[in-house]
């Protein structure tokens, strides 16, 4: 049996990025496992784009990234592979897209990127067999690239045999199998024994995911691109010309050799091998489909009329991954020691170089120099099952070029799990999304709000609907049906002290709550817990709902291995009612006789009370500004405690809010939110969080990185900008700009209703973070905005407090 410290299962783009990337940072025991040849699965058709293009930071970033990667292979590894720069172009057909396009060039420009806004005229001049037509302007991004996907692949896995890692060529994996604190890969022509393993299996990773006891959200959908003959006018040219990729017409074309290479995604989504791939599949295509051809045909034509002068040579229809967010699943295997997933990585020669960086990060420093949560496999939990995957997949194929609109509501897959007040609240007219699998209510309609129902960049139809939520909430009471919180039961003997070797501030005293922070090892900000002691080792945590694989998995993996600390998760086991608003106390003491008052049940305590003849774990918490309870209770009496507190609640104005309106309130108090304003690219000092530590704790998780860090200039400094009025909000990850250059991003943005303010968080780099003054860049405009010191709503943190 061969013996290897890590083990990669599959051989095309990610499998062979995870083993250079290892091999690079000093892992070379490493084997790869490959099935058939190298590139076998979707590697070998792939079109070969190399794009940074996105509308995410994080993607934006870890594909410009490729680029670098492939042009430093190139000079370092003599295993030759063709890679061209040709740019491409952008069109665009209406207003809508062109806000798609400035929101990409902003973060483009954030990123030092060169990514341009261009006229229609600009377009024809950059590309000699475009005409613009009815375009009103676009976007050339001059990086983007075609590289050979054979010969990248094969170079890549030259560099990690190089450096001393090793390749296993048609061996497919059987079994993988626990053996002690080792795993055993076993294949058809040999078997393996590593401490960790890789699964970078493609669109097989569902199928080596289930031989380690995982059920992975893979689904497998055809693709197809044309190559066409020789054109005369393409072959007389010398030299190349920009790739064209028109996202209202849902087609790409480029040159290939003498002719043109022409991909469509204005069809239908064509899910493949609902039972499993087929054991012999391997470098095999699907047969032709013209019908997607036909579906752009029309479009491609009027864009580049040259199309219609090809015959086609061939047709290439093969299959792609997909998870049910378009995103790799590139991190640890939830619940499994030394095991991680690489696989799903719809766009691999953009993402695979960053996929294996990343897991190479883990294995070898246990936290990535990325925030990878975007990736990571722990965000889908056992409601993303292969069903929901495939409905999901087909949903996000048919709008592959739809642009990434901030309140974007996907359908497909609903529901999954709803809170046994969904029904209530539809009645009501609320307007429902998923996050984690649950149905949360985002607003709430009433009749005299006009909204039909079509996302944009600028204001939308239901903000006046936000705003009437907000001001009840401010002026009056509001409930809010927040069920679906991540919540873990901490207990048992040694609880406390374990607790209190991981966060980094102090464990709150029995019978309050507290807001708490988990450290990497190298002192960033991994996640965050609403921590309430219900007695010495007694605890409940309470997370985000997209959270709850992930940190469950963090926290499990922390464990004590000796001792009887017991890590429950409860997620699911209550249902939360957040009543919030100056006349809270109010309504609730009339159906209570516990004593509600300020002495009573001060702010941040937790209580057992009885509401409505319901037991009730009450926490005196307030993620909106206001006096306000959450209200925690069993599934079955959620029912009676949101009727009685309605029967009651007429006579003070109760009305309903959804989670955009506490979106709207969080962000004018100024408060993080989970992944947007906090994350494990941030110190504590960065994010303007310190004050949560506890510096003079003799041990917590990353102690020793928080105090070095303490003595030194912090990289970042968190900002609130109060920013000019307009049509749309700051928007994530538009730059924050100081005389004209960028020095930041927005984290979140949002209209404050109860203030009129337009309010932006983010960051701005560390030498900028004395400026009082900015200018936000928001879909190609320049807004002034100043920095506010204190959240612009009650700074002095009264009303919470009444």
């Amino acid at each position: 049996m061969e013996q290897a410290r890590i083990v990669v299962i599959g051989g095309g783009m990610s499998g062979v990025c995870c083993l250079y990337q290892l091999a690079r940072m000093g892992e070379t025991d490493t084997l790869l496992v490959e099935r058939e040849e190298l590139t076998a699965g979707s590697s070998w058709h792939a079109a070969g784009h190399v794009t940074a293009f996105s509308g995410s930071w994080g993607n934006m970033r870890a594909q410009a990234y490729a680029r670098g990667f492939y042009e430093e292979l190139a000079r370092t590894v003599d295993d030759p592979f063709s890679f061209h720069i040709d740019g491409c172009l952008y069109p665009a057909h209406s207003a809508e897209r062109m806000d798609h396009l400035n929101y990409v060039a902003g973060i483009a420009r954030a990123q030092g990127l060169d990514m341009t806004i261009v006229s229609p005229a600009e377009m024809e001049a950059l590309h000699p067999f475009l005409e613009a037509g009815d375009s009103v302007g676009g976007l050339f991004d001059a990086a983007e690239g075609v590289i050979d996907p054979a010969q990248v692949v094969h170079a890549v896995a030259a560099g990690a045999r190089r450096l001393g890692a090793r390749v296993m060529r048609h061996n497919p994996v059987e079994a993988i199998e626990r053996d002690g604190d080792d795993w055993v890969v076993r294949g058809a022509t040999g078997s393996v024994r590593c401490e960790i393993v890789i699964n970078a299996a493609g669109f097989r990773g569902a199928e080596v995911g289930a031989m380690m006891g995982q059920d992975l959200p893979i689904a497998n959908l055809a693709h197809q691109y044309v190559v066409t003959d020789a054109v005369p006018e393409v072959a007389a040219l010398d030299g190349r010309f920009p790739i064209v990729r028109d996202p209202d017409g849902e087609f790409y074309a480029r040159r290939e050799r003498d002719g043109l290479l022409l991909g469509s995604y204005g069809h239908d989504a064509n899910i493949v091998w609902r039972d499993g791939v087929p054991a012999d599949f391997g470098q095999e295509l699907f047969p032709d489909d013209l019908a997607q051809l036909e579906a752009i045909y029309e479009d491609a034509v009027t864009m580049m009329p040259l199309i219609a002068e090809a015959g086609i040579q061939r047709c290439v229809n093969g299959p792609i991954p997909y998870a049910p967010d378009a995103q790799p699943l590139a991190g640890p295997a939830p619940g499994l020691r030394n095991a991680y997933h690489a696989c799903a990585v719809q766009i691999g020669f953009c993402q695979g170089p960053a996929v294996g960086k990343a897991i190479a990060e883990l294995i070898t420093g246990g936290e990535t120099e990325w925030d990878n949560w975007a990736w990571d496999p722990r965000r889908f939990g056992a409601w993303a099952t292969a069903d929901f995957a495939a409905a999901r997949v087909a949903e996000l194929y048919e709008n592959q070029y739809a642009p990434p609109w901030p309140h974007r509501v996907w359908q497909s897959a609903r529901p999954v799990s709803r809170s046994p007040l969904h029904d209530t609240m539809a009645e009501r007219g609320a307007v429902f999304a998923q996050m984690g699998g649950w149905e949360r209510a985002l607003w709430f309609r009433t009749g005299d709000v006009p909204d039909d129902g079509h996302p944009s960049f600028r204001h939308e139809g239901w903000m006046p609907a936000v705003a009437q939520e907000c001001l009840a909430v401010r002026d009056r009471v509001g409930v809010m049906d927040h069920s679906g919180f991540t919540r873990y039961h901490v207990s048992g003997e040694g609880a406390a002290a374990w607790l209190d070797g991981l966060i980094c501030g102090r464990l709150p005293a029995v019978g309050r709550v507290g807001l708490r922070y988990l450290l990497t090892p190298g002192g960033m900000i991994e996640t965050e817990a609403t921590v309430t002691r219900w007695s010495e080792n007694d605890f409940v945590l309470l997370g985000p709902t997209l959270a709850a694989t992930r940190d469950f998995d963090i926290f499990q993996r922390l464990l004590p291995t000796t001792g009887s600390v017991s890590l429950a998760d409860e997620s699911g086991s209550r249902a939360t009612l957040m009543v919030m608003g100056p006349r809270s106390r109010a309504l609730l003491s009339c159906l209570t006789s516990d004593d509600l008052s300020r002495e009573a049940a001060p702010w941040m305590s937790a209580r057992h009370i009885t509401l409505a003849g319901v037991a009730v774990e009450a926490l005196r918490v307030s993620f909106v500004g206001e006096l306000g309870w959450e209200l925690h209770v069993a599934p079955g009496d959620a029912a009676v405690l949101l009727n009685a507190l309605r029967a009651e609640g007429a006579a003070f104005g109760l009305g309903d809010f959804g989670s955009y309106a506490l979106n709207a309130m969080r962000i004018e108090k100024g408060y993080h939110g989970w992944q947007a304003e906090f994350g494990v690219e941030y110190t504590p000092f960065d994010a303007g969080i310190d004050r949560f530590i506890a510096f003079d704790k003799p041990a917590f998780r990353g102690r020793d990185a928080v105090l070095a860090a303490r003595d030194k200039p912090a990289d970042w400094s968190f900002v609130m900008l109060d920013v000019a009025p307009g049509d749309s909000d700051p928007h994530a990850n538009s730059p924050i700009l100081a005389d004209g250059k960028p020095v930041g991003f927005v984290t979140s943005g949002s209209h404050g209703y109860r203030t009129g303010k337009c309010i932006a968080l983010g960051f701005v780099e560390a030498a900028a973070g004395k400026r009082d003054r900015f200018d936000v860049l928001v879909l190609g405009d320049e807004r002034s905005a100043t920095r506010l010191e204190r959240s612009v709503y009650d700074p002095d943190n009264r009303r919470p407090k009444a």
